[in-house]
């Protein structure tokens, strides 16, 4: 007697089964779709403190972004204490709450895949957060996870709010300037060090808010200036991470381009909110990035089975 053929699994379904565990987890196997388009080798530090100087590179515009030598820009945020904790967030002064080992534990997992194999150097350090609709949390996600990654030692994490048309990471921030990433995508600014700002709080953490609107705001994404300006922050110091608050997908076309100069993608999946087919159609519009994982947010009490949250790989891909 035949056996009944085994009913084919949709996109979500073949993630969730391909979720490995915690040790299960080891550096990606390839490159990322987009090489740094610096092509000097990083100069090694006369001490284990300062930042890499990186070459200014030329795009084709023969306008600049040129990642400075100096710690940070003259400019300084403190953490919006009052908004984070009204918003249930991460705040560096109570590292045992429910909400901060749920991202610890998300921070463990992402660590090893943006070490080289081989050198074990941070160099697949661009993570880009989204979701399929807006309102799933992945300014939440995003802000929460680059506090977590700053509590580790010697690695500096790099915050940017590439949402510019609603623009928010601001609102978490005290004295937050105008000036930000849309400065130097419109050239504006060549600097980075003019527009990256420093929190007083957590000194190693550093935020590159949307800056200034401009009529082309959106497109401006999925310029070549913003891969330019992505390879700049990705070298910007010795142990860097860069943690990228993008539009939602079908919100906009600007993140399916945006996917292909990142290393990693996190996609937030609010409970109740998005559809199946339309988390099946965000995962598919972003699939130019080799390494995509899925955050399961917002999910009831009842619904957790443990205090930590779910991490679902999407799978990495090879050949």
């Amino acid at each position: 007697m035949n056996e009944p053929t085994p009913p084919r699994l949709n996109l979500i379904q073949r993630a969730m089964a391909k979720a490995p565990t915690a040790e299960a987890f080891a550096p990606p196997r390839r490159e990322p779709v987009a090489e740094p388009v610096l092509e000097a080798p990083v100069a090694k530090a006369p001490a284990p403190a300062e930042p890499v100087r990186a070459p200014e590179y030329k795009p084709a515009n023969g306008a600049s972004v040129t990642p400075a030598a100096t710690p940070h820009g003259p400019n300084t945020v403190a953490l919006n204490m009052g908004r984070l904790r009204e918003g249930r967030m991460v705040t560096p002064d109570n590292r045992a709450s429910v909400t901060y080992n749920e991202f610890r534990s998300i921070k463990r997992k992402l660590l090893p895949l943006t070490r080289d194999p081989e050198t074990r150097a941070t160099t697949k350090n661009i993570v880009m957060i989204t979701s399929a609709l807006a309102g799933e949390g992945k300014t939440y996600t995003a802000i929460n996870l680059a506090i977590c990654l700053a509590a580790e030692r010697n690695l500096d994490v790099i915050l940017v709010d590439g949402d510019v048309v609603r623009a928010s990471v601001a609102q978490y921030f005290e004295g937050a300037p105008t000036e930000g990433l849309l400065d130097l995508l419109t050239g504006r600014r060549q600097n980075i060090d003019e527009v990256l700002t420093r929190c007083a709080d957590i000194p190693n953490l550093h935020i590159l808010f949307s800056g200034r609107r401009d009529d082309s705001s959106p497109e401006l994404l999925a310029s070549q200036r913003m891969a330019e300006v992505c390879s700049a922050l990705s070298r910007r110091f010795r142990e860097c991470v860069v943690v990228i608050d993008a539009p939602p997908v079908l919100a906009t076309a600007e993140p399916s381009a945006l996917a292909m100069h990142v290393h990693h993608l996190l996609m937030v999946v609010a409970a109740g909110q998005s559809a199946r087919h339309q988390v099946e159609e965000a995962l598919a519009g972003v699939v130019a990035c080799p390494s995509i994982s899925l955050i399961f947010n917002k999910a009831p009490e009842w619904q957790r089975s443990t205090p930590y949250s779910y991490y679902y790989s999407y799978g990495e891909k090879t050949g």
